[in-house]
């Protein structure tokens, strides 16, 4: 009995592991990965505006001028995506370029004297009524 026991033992183990031993599955190598292309991008024409310009005048002291560069991909038919901005403060770079800095202040200069100009013409900037002790203003 005991032998049968020992034999029967034997083949149920070589059954549980000849079922794992099965072939494994087949691969085939078909070399290196390829990444999938990047879609192209639209053909569009790059262009850098002024957006923003900004004077700050005071009587006392001295004026800060700055403005803000874009830049631009115009892809045509009314698509317009902004790629970069920056701004520029003319006290910040006064050591980059003085030539340029300072003919751009003439020519604010200059425009300050027109835009006066034509606020006179069109009509003055409107008094402010006196505030008077005991009122809010409104």
């Amino acid at each position: 009995m005991q032998w049968t026991t020992w034999i029967s033992m034997a083949l149920g183990i070589v059954a549980v592991i000849g079922t794992k031993i099965s072939p494994p599955p087949v691969i085939l190598d078909l070399g290196p990965v390829v990444p999938t292309p990047v879609p192209t991008a639209k053909q569009a024409v790059k262009k850098r505006l002024i957006t923003t310009i900004t004077v700050q005048n005071n009587e006392e002291g001295e004026s800060i001028i700055s403005f803000e560069a874009a830049d631009f991909a115009d892809e045509g038919e009314g698509k317009i995506k902004m790629m970069a901005s920056k701004r520029y403060t003319l006290a910040e770079e006064k050591k980059q370029d003085p030539e340029l800095r300072d003919k751009i202040l003439r020519q604010v200069r200059d425009l300050e004297r027109d835009m006066l100009t034509y606020a006179e013409k069109v009509g003055p900037p409107k008094a402010r009524a006196p505030l008077s002790a005991g009122s809010s203003p409104q």
